[in-house]
């Protein structure tokens, strides 16, 4: 059983078990008051567990609450732009590759799925940045709703499958009687927020960035596969690793390479193939190992004729790879940032979307109340929720295949 296999089978355990303590907690009534006192709840998939109790409303002077209206209408409708241009944009791709008869191409959007949509290394910076991501979206709905006049009831973390998340409960009560203006500005705070990270995040780790330049070296050619029975093989070179110098000749390129591999065609070649294995740092970044040596690959005239000049090597090449010296620590943190900005932007680009239960639905929800246009409210949320569905379903199906 492969680390796929694992990771699928220990994440449909961890889903059946929280599926197993939903229903029991909905069967028993006792099981459901001993999780009260102690403030769990348990929803499908979802354990929550209550932090913090209500919290007083104060209101703001009405420059200040109008410079949190501006910058909520101004997150939600950019982010909301992001989405539509993502998402239209790569339909419009998919059905003219559909029509030209090429396969679907990448999807934008992937589930998150441990160890089978992305590697096991990256679930720690992950987890690290949908936690935070999750609890600074839902404090700027606290903060807003609370300088809003707005009373809050309650608010607290739990675990979505696998995922930490946070949560407000607002007086649903006094806000349903507020303004579009006080509603707005408190749907649009958690996107405004995420935006706001995800900037930060971006601006930090290219500050991380600068201090790497002293641990990258390149370009090299990447072995990235060996082909059975052929001469790189039989010598024993094997991916991933990189290939530095033939017969002491330094090789950066493929054009290089190739015009080592068909000088001897005529004859059977001796190639020295310097190669320095690939070593996995932090977060599944490749480093140099900093111990390589010297393969010798034998291509006979048989190799010749059945396969030309190649020797069984796929190659790709890589502008730059960090060396053996790069600290992990540096490593971590540049991938912690890249992965707080990637996850952030994402929160607030699929949260500003009219997707029945995100703030974007919601705003739209409010937008739209006059019963002559609540159709057209409906019709755009099961649209959109229909299109994303679709762009997901491909993602995840191109993941699984690949």
């Amino acid at each position: 059983m492969n680390h796929r296999d694992i990771a699928v089978a220990a994440l449909l355990t961890l889903v059946a078990v929280e599926v197993a303590l939903y229903l029991l907690v909905r069967s028993s009534r006792g099981f459901r008051e001993a999780l009260f006192r102690y403030r769990v709840s348990v929803e499908p998939l979802a354990i929550l567990v209550d932090v913090g109790g209500g919290v007083s409303p104060r209101r703001l002077g009405r420059l200040t609450r109008y410079a949190v209206l501006a910058v909520s209408a101004v997150s939600v409708a950019f982010s909301a732009y992001m989405f539509y241009s993502i998402v239209i944009n790569y339909l419009v791709n998919l059905i003219r590759s559909l029509a030209s008869g090429a396969g679907a191409p990448p999807s934008p959007m992937v589930p998150l799925l441990p160890g089978v949509t992305f590697g096991l290394g990256l679930l720690p910076p992950i987890l690290v940045a949908v936690g935070i991501g999750l609890a600074v979206h839902e404090f700027a709905h606290l903060a807003v709703a609370v300088v809003s006049g707005v009373p809050v009831r309650g608010w607290g973390i739990g675990l979505a499958i696998v995922f930490p998340i946070a949560y407000v409960r607002v007086d649903d009560e006094r806000f349903s009687r507020e303004g579009l203006e006080v509603k707005a500005s408190i749907l649009g705070a958690g996107v405004a927020a995420n935006l706001a990270l995800a900037l930060a995040s971006l601006v930090a780790a290219g500050l991380v960035t600068q201090a790497l330049y002293g641990y990258v070296d390149g370009p090299y050619l990447v072995v990235v596969g060996v082909e059975e029975g052929m001469p790189a093989v039989r010598a024993g070179l094997e991916a991933p690793s990189v290939i530095v110098s033939v017969n002491g000749t330094r090789v950066d390129s493929l054009e290089k390479l190739r015009g080592i591999l068909n000088s001897s065609l005529s004859r059977e070649t001796v190639f020295e193939v310097y190669a320095v294995p690939l070593a996995r740092g932090a977060c599944e970044f490749y480093k140099l190992s900093g111990t390589g040596r010297v393969y010798t690959i034998r291509r006979g005239l048989d190799d010749v004729e059945r396969y030309g000049y190649r020797i069984g090597v796929t190659l790709a090449i890589a502008p730059h790879l960090f060396t053996a010296q790069v600290p992990d620590h540096l490593l971590y943190t540049y991938c912690q940032l890249q992965v707080l900005y990637v996850v952030n932007l994402s929160l607030a680009i699929i949260n500003s979307a009219p997707l029945l239960i995100t703030d974007g639905g919601r705003l739209l929800t409010e937008l739209l109340r006059s019963p002559k246009v609540r159709a057209v409210d409906r019709a755009i949320q099961w649209t959109t929720v229909a299109l994303t569905a679709l762009v997901l379903a491909i993602g995840l199906s191109q993941a699984l295949t690949h």
